[in-house]
């Protein structure tokens, strides 16, 4: 699954931040390695920014799908954080509640699971991109 930005909003304001801002850049494309929905808030993405290699969570405002290959290893639940209740679509392998902050805090094993699952699923996009390209050649 990808997503193209075509604008950058402020998460707090909502206010347009231009066409730049550290993590993310309008005109780019950005293979989505998680998806969650949370009721009365809408879509989150996640997906390596610019500047990092880690993934961050974004908002799908401002994002428009231009793949819809669902990942083979993306499965989904029904999770509660902080009191909100969302679905959550993401590497089964990826599925522990401490799983960002250990990859954000560089634990070997999160960080050998984030590997893994990003090169597979990077890999199986371009794959589907190839094979969607022959089909309207």
């Amino acid at each position: 699954m990808k997503v193209l930005c075509k604008k950058i909003f402020n998460s707090t304001t909502g206010e347009d931040m231009g066409s730049e801002d550290g993590w993310r850049k309008v005109g780019k494309e950005y293979t989505v390695l998680s998806m969650s929905y949370v009721k009365h808030e809408g879509i989150y993405i996640s997906f390596q920014t610019e500047n990092h290699g880690d993934p961050s969570l974004f908002h799908l405002r401002g994002f428009e799908f231009v793949s819809d290959y669902i990942p083979s290893s993306w499965v989904t639940g029904v999770e509660e954080f902080e009191g909100s209740t969302y679905v959550s679509m993401l590497p089964e392998s990826w599925k522990y509640s401490s799983f960002f902050d250990d990859v954000e805090n560089e634990e070997p094993h999160a960080m050998k699971l984030f590997k893994e699952e990003a090169e597979k699923i990077y890999r199986e996009e371009e794959e589907y991109c190839l094979a969607q390209a022959g089909k309207n050649a």
